[in-house]
């Protein structure tokens, strides 16, 4: 018995000491950039609200809960397949293993500078590969655009001083080009963005969400943070909603970075020498018992 908890203690540590958890989520509340539907007819409906239902002392008890009505794609949000494809998965039908994967980002910070309306190419993959080696099946793929640091400006997500107007709005994404390669040639699990769209704003029409979503691939926007982890030696986490019928919805997004990929980034040993500390003492304490 004592052997298996030492042996429990171990693997939990060597944990741990293995992974940064960052978090790739804006937060979500009244703030959000609100993407204009009044060219589908729909408008003056409610984006985001929230009621207090209780919140107060029973006796010496406290109680706190609320009521959420919200539009399913704004914030940090996931498609669902069935958002633009007929008869494809709503969000309880998305297998849980595309909702975990090799996380890998395509920066194109650098061609999005004179030209807003930039769509990643085949070629941008293929320079990214040469740099990193080939996408692996099944990866979670985002693009970092640099985006997410206008977020939550409206006036800036949508690069408009006319929010209410899709036809005036400027922001990047994926060309169907490079959605076909890496659908066809990369098996990827799902494709995401830091932008509100997946599509670039123009023309504002819709060709990556209908080949994707059309091909059961679930799609994510307004992703956050991508500067904080590296191109490649994630591993991808989604807690999206499993909500019946869903199209889509908030969606909580994490990157757990391998131990050797976090020291590229801080190139900070505190924690490593903390957990050798740690390891240390086991061994000498602990272990040595087992």
């Amino acid at each position: 018995m004592v052997l298996k908890y030492c042996l429990l203690l171990f693997t939990t540590l060597q944990f741990i000491q293995a992974r940064k958890v960052v978090d790739l989520t804006h937060t979500y509340d009244k703030d959000v950039p609100k993407y204009p539907l009044g060219w589908l007819g729909l408008e003056n409906f409610t984006y985001f609200k929230m009621d207090t239902l209780a919140a107060q002392f029973i006796d010496e008890m406290w109680i706190a809960f609320k009521k959420i009505e919200y539009y399913e794609h704004q914030g940090t949000h996931i498609d669902a397949p069935i958002h633009f494809g007929s008869g494809r998965q709503t969000l309880e039908e998305i297998p849980p293993e595309r909702l975990i994967g090799p996380g890998v980002v395509i920066d194109i910070r650098n061609k999005v500078t004179n030209n807003s309306d930039y769509a990643v190419t085949v070629q941008d993959i293929l320079d990214h590969e040469d740099e990193y080696e080939r996408i692996p099946p099944n990866a979670i793929v985002s693009l970092n655009s640099g985006w997410a640091q206008k977020y939550p400006n409206a006036n800036l997500i949508f690069g408009t001083e006319n929010t209410s107007d899709p036809t005036t709005f400027h922001f990047p994404g994926w060309s169907v080009e490079a959605c076909e390669m890496l659908l066809q040639e990369r098996q990827v699990s799902v494709l995401g963005v830091d932008t509100p769209s997946t599509d670039p704003a123009q023309p504002p029409i819709y060709p990556c969400h209908i080949y994707l979503q059309t091909n059961n691939v679930p799609l994510l926007e307004y992703i956050a943070n991508l500067d904080s982890i590296p191109p490649r030696g994630t591993t991808i986490v989604l807690g999206a909603p499993k909500v019946r019928g869903g199209t889509g919805g908030p969606t909580r997004i994490f990157a757990l970075i391998d131990d050797d990929q976090e020291q590229e980034i801080t190139s900070n040993s505190a924690s490593r020498n903390f957990m050798s500390a740690i390891f240390a003492f086991m061994y000498l304490n602990v272990f040595r018992f087992c």
